[in-house]
């Protein structure tokens, strides 16, 4: 029987390490930093994009070949979650697999929102695979331009007699 080698990896030791004392603290003190998802990557979960414009948050998730009704949105207590199945179709038994790394079945992801975020007012499409979700800003956190005016300024026109 032979034997395998593995090369011993000390930075793989400490992310493993690293890793399992984060998933403690999170499971311990229930904290779900803004946009930060609380479960990690991996088969089960999805992988989002995030991003911000002026007036809204933009969170876009690639769930292909999944109907949009069976995919569920919610928010509860400023956290979101969105969850769903891709289920396999006429599988066949007498195939002969080469490579399988499609992923089937359930999948949630979860992130708290920041506080900024108006939930009652966000809005989803799908379109092509791709679950986009806007989530406008309350009117108080937009960005503003403020003009600055000088005071005690008079601005009186020009006259001929003043020459």
């Amino acid at each position: 029987m032979p034997t395998t080698i593995t090369r011993w990896d000390p930075n793989q030791e400490f992310a493993g390490l690293r890793h399992a004392m984060d998933r403690l603290f999170d499971q311990s003190f229930g904290r779900i930093p803004a946009f930060r998802g609380g479960d990690e990557l991996g088969a089960s979960t999805l992988g989002l994009d995030i991003f911000e414009t002026g007036a809204e948050y933009v969170v876009k998730a690639a769930i292909p070949g999944i109907d949009p009704k069976d995919v569920e949105i919610s928010v509860e207590d400023d956290v979101l979650t969105i969850r769903g199945e891709t289920r396999k179709e006429n599988e066949e038994s007498n195939e002969n697999w080469i490579r399988q790394e499609l992923s089937y079945g359930s999948f949630q992801r979860s992130l708290r929102l920041p506080p900024t975020v108006e939930a009652e007012k966000a809005q989803a499409t799908f379109e092509h695979g791709m679950l986009k979700l806007t989530l406008p800003k309350r009117a108080e956190a937009r960005a503003r331009s403020i003009k600055i005016t000088p005071q005690g300024v008079i601005d009186t026109p020009a006259s001929p007699e003043n020459n």
